[in-house]
């Protein structure tokens, strides 16, 4: 087994865990229970975006001395509009967006996880116009950058960015120097590639990881578990972020149905943690 990739390595976890189990703020409360250090806040709902409820999330965080590295909206709520050419809904999903930046900022978040559009048309084939991708997330980019957020582009299967070499096309077109990227590994697989295909082209800008583990079903396709319970080439993986030198943090996010209780998802984390950091 190869060494971890070191010891200031950040292990965190995002209240996504908890959904929809718990709010947010509960998930919040319940991960400085369990001495997690570093969380990702992920918004499920328009109201968690306003000034007072982030206040009140502010407290819940800061009583347990908790980091919160980034924030994560929930996408199909205005994330879409962002890349609307009808300029009213535009507006008012960057009034949303400026919304959750806020949020981040109140929180010390130092990066925003963005899905972006849907492919949602899926019977016709994902064909990207990157120089009006790249006009619209220049705004969105710099803006993220006024509030001290680096804007992070996660790999989605259902969504724009499906395909590794999205940023390969994206990037030269870009003006802002604050876009960054996310990588999920249950996305990458749902996609039908492997997570070291998007470290590659992710390159420098891989900022944050979501790590869990998945299992592939004739019947169910790819199927979301706990860390090392499932087909993932956890060694492979690692020795792939390690040729990146990514030193960012690695972000269990796995579904609730995935675990028992919480002593199981606190057992994966640590587990987790042992694996990366060595």
């Amino acid at each position: 087994m190869q060494p971890g990739l070191g010891i200031n390595m950040i292990i965190g976890m995002s209240t996504a865990c908890f959904y929809p189990t718990l709010y947010v703020e509960n998930a919040a409360q319940k991960m400085g229970e369990m001495n997690i250090p570093d969380i990702e806040v992920f918004f499920s709902t328009l109201s968690e975006y306003k000034p007072d409820f982030v206040k009140e999330l502010k407290k819940k965080v800061d009583e347990h001395n908790t980091n919160v590295f980034s924030v994560h909206a929930l996408s199909l709520q205005f994330e879409p509009q962002l890349f609307s050419s009808h300029a009213r809904s535009r507006q008012d999903s960057l009034d949303i967006y400026e919304q959750v930046l806020e949020a981040g900022a109140v929180l010390g978040a130092k990066v925003y996880v963005m899905h972006g559009p849907a492919h949602v048309k899926r019977a016709c084939a994902l064909n990207l116009n990157y120089e009006y991708i790249a006009e619209y997330t220049d705004p969105l980019a710099d803006m993220a950058k006024q509030y001290g957020i680096k804007l992070s582009w996660e790999n989605v299967h259902w969504c724009w960015y499906a395909n590794p070499d999205f940023p390969e096309k994206l990037n030269p077109l870009l003006s802002s120097d604050n876009l960054y990227y996310t990588l999920d590994i249950k996305q990458a697989a749902q996609a039908g590639f492997s997570p070291s295909e998007f470290i590659k082209q992710m390159g420098q800008r891989l900022v944050n990881v979501h790590v869990c583990d998945y299992s592939i079903s004739d019947n169910k396709g790819v199927v979301p578990k706990l860390p090392f319970l499932g087909d993932m080439d956890f060694d492979v993986f690692r020795a792939a972020l390690k040729d990146a030198e990514y030193d960012g943090p690695i972000m269990l996010e796995v579904y609730n149905s995935n675990y028992s209780d919480y002593s199981e998802l606190l057992d994966s984390y640590n587990r987790v943690k042992k694996f990366f950091v060595g």
